[in-house]
């Protein structure tokens, strides 16, 4: 129902623009429609299942169990301490079972689940078709099948991001205040998954002032935002101080500092790129394709500004997804970058959304809609090529495979030596050899300016000296880390020059040397 149409059905002149769109009730789906949604479910259920156990455990997959379990450094336990809801949910599942699949699938759930989430928002918001749209995005979206498949919060976060959003929508359509109290306390379960979606809680508190703003009296949601944000700050006060403190989170000072081409590609890597960090924009693979797409996704979020500035149901969608980009591009100029792609993933479903209505705008001009085909040829192309590509190629260090290599290979007396921030915690999980394993923390050695780093010394607690053979464990860092990459360079190169490189290995995106004093 229009706008136009409420008016003539002679509404009160109180009943302004906003409330004439949130009076809208979700369009009947139809028994075609539901096929189509279930049909869109399954697929996007299978690709989170399809190789869930093919690779082991990464790091920060094992950090999720030491945590959940309580048996991890009792720094992380800390530093994992502000996101405690997650982390007590694992606890209860892994009563049932500890299996790589067992463990991964409280993830694929609420990746599956998010698909007809992302369909119910859209079509309460926006329609039908663009619902369904929506929930293709998602379901075949490689960064969200991926982080389906992972020990991790992200699927989770979403899930409360989500879930909130709908509350709240639901409580302005409806009236109701059961809807709003509902909203705040999914919002206070979300920022205790994930921090950093607290930027939300900005979006919906200034868009529902927007709505309110001829209403005398304060609005309920206002009383629910002081309790949310009264439950956050319990955990919030810890997050500057841990962050700023913990060796876990020293790894983000070693990013580069975004630029605003980043922030424009996370939009496009929500919908196509596994990779986790700034290590691409847009599509791993696809070449003059890829980048064709890119231009593609971007024109269509920016097309979609045209009915949410015309009709206004698009602007909530819009704000949960650009803000959080904004914001988090934004402090990444002043501090470690915040412009990550799992960090900023609960923005992808709102992302999804935009885009389709921009794909949907296209559909209705009949003599443009050989466009809207041209762009579906092109995006199935490349989800294809990426979901392939993600499935044949590891994303982050397999420590399962690492740990079975060199058990295969090692000798009595060897040292095992691994380049990771509290590496023992990681490659213990899967290790059962007999030989000593150490962390190492590698220095920079700079030169007279301090400018160039000419070598790096090696910080080896309990083996001062190597005497026998060692094994060195080093995580291959990304070219455009300029820092970590420079070191990882030189650290190579310490070892070639300093040791007699026995064996050179390499299992994915992680080097194995194996060394005896020259």
């Amino acid at each position: 129902m229009t706008e136009q149409d409420l008016e003539k059905n002679g509404r009160d002149s109180d009943k302004h623009f906003w409330s004439a769109i949130f009076s809208q009730r979700p369009e009947k789906l139809t028994t075609l429609s539901l096929y189509i949604l279930l049909a869109i479910v399954a697929v996007g259920l299978f690709l989170r299942l399809n190789e869930l156990g093919t690779y082991g455990l990464f790091g920060d997959e094992i950090y999720s169990i030491l945590v959940a379990n309580g048996k991890g450094d009792p720094e992380l336990i800390a530093f994992d301490s502000i996101r405690p809801v997650y982390f007590f949910l694992l606890n209860l599942w892994m009563n049932v079972g500890t299996s790589e699949e067992w463990l991964r699938l409280f993830s694929v759930i609420f990746g599956t689940v998010n698909i007809a989430l992302t369909y119910y928002l859209a079509q309460l918001v926006a329609g039908k078709k663009v619902g369904l749209v929506s929930a293709v995005l998602m379901a075949l979206s490689p960064m969200e099948v991926h982080y389906s498949q992972l020990v991790r919060m992200y699927t989770l976060g979403s899930f409360f991001a989500l879930l909130g959003g709908i509350a709240l929508i639901k409580g302005f359509q409806t009236e109701r205040k059961s809807f709003v109290f509902m909203w705040a306390g999914i919002r206070t379960l979300m920022v205790w998954t994930l921090p950093l979606t607290a930027v939300l809680l900005g979006v919906d508190i200034f868009l529902s002032l927007l709505k309110e703003r001829k209403n005398k009296q304060i609005p309920i949601v206002f009383v629910s935002f002081a309790v949310v944000l009264a439950l956050y700050l319990c955990f919030a006060w810890k997050m500057p101080q841990l962050t700023a403190s913990s060796s876990y989170d020293e790894w983000r000072y070693g990013l580069p500092t975004p630029q605003i081409a980043d922030a424009l590609m996370m939009l496009v890597n929500f919908t196509s790129t596994a990779l986790p960090i700034q290590e691409c924009s847009g599509p791993v693979e696809g070449g003059l394709l890829a980048s064709i797409y890119s231009l593609v996704v971007l024109f269509l979020i920016g097309l979609s500004f045209i009915p949410a500035l015309n009709q206004r149901w698009l602007i909530w969608c819009t704000g949960w997804a650009v803000v959080p980009i904004v914001l988090a591009w934004g402090a990444s100029q002043f501090t470690a970058s915040f412009v990550i792609t799992r960090y900023l993933m609960f923005a992808a479903p709102f992302t999804f959304i935009i885009l389709a209505a921009g794909w949907i705008e296209i559909w209705k001009q009949v003599k443009l809609r050989f466009l809207c085909v041209l762009t579906a040829v092109l995006y199935s192309i490349i989800m294809l090529m990426n979901l392939s590509h993600l499935y044949t190629h590891p994303v982050s260090e397999d420590w399962r495979q690492i740990s079975k290599f060199i058990m295969e290979h090692e000798q009595p007396g060897d040292n095992v030596v691994v380049w990771n921030y509290h590496s023992q915690y990681l490659f213990n999980y899967y290790y059962r050899g007999n030989n000593k394993t150490h962390d190492v923390t590698a220095y920079h050695v700079l030169n007279k300016d301090n400018t160039d780093i000419l070598d790096v010394r090696l910080d080896m607690p309990g083996l001062n000296k190597v005497t026998g053979r060692t094994w060195f464990v080093l995580r291959e860092a990304p070219e455009n880390w300029i820092l970590a990459w420079t070191v990882y360079q030189v650290f190579m190169k310490h070892l070639q020059n300093n040791y007699k490189v026995i064996e050179h290995d390499k299992l994915g995106r992680t080097d194995l040397f194996l060394v005896t004093p020259k």
